[in-house]
């Protein structure tokens, strides 16, 4: 899998079949919207890929893409085996 940081307005056109909802969110909308899923509220669910990417990295690299620093983080040669 892989994950694309785009910093400027796009247009996405996620395919229906592997998507059912996208939402642009800063950090606190993020934290809150982790929270009703755990809550089970609202109905939302989130892929458990997605939450372990939260988990493990998006933090980091939120902040690197804030600071336009995200050269910093990357690191094409690790694989991560994330359970």
């Amino acid at each position: 899998d892989y994950l694309l940081f785009i910093v400027r307005d796009v247009e996405v056109n996620p395919n229906p079949d592997e998507v059912a909802d996208i939402k642009y969110v800063n950090q606190e909308q993020l934290r809150e919207l982790l929270r009703k899923a755990d809550a089970g509220e609202e109905g939302l669910k989130l892929s458990p890929w997605f939450r372990l990417v939260v988990d493990n990295f998006l933090p980091k690299w939120w902040n690197h893409v804030e600071n336009g620093t995200l050269k910093e983080a990357a690191d094409m040669k690790t694989i991560h085996k994330l359970a």
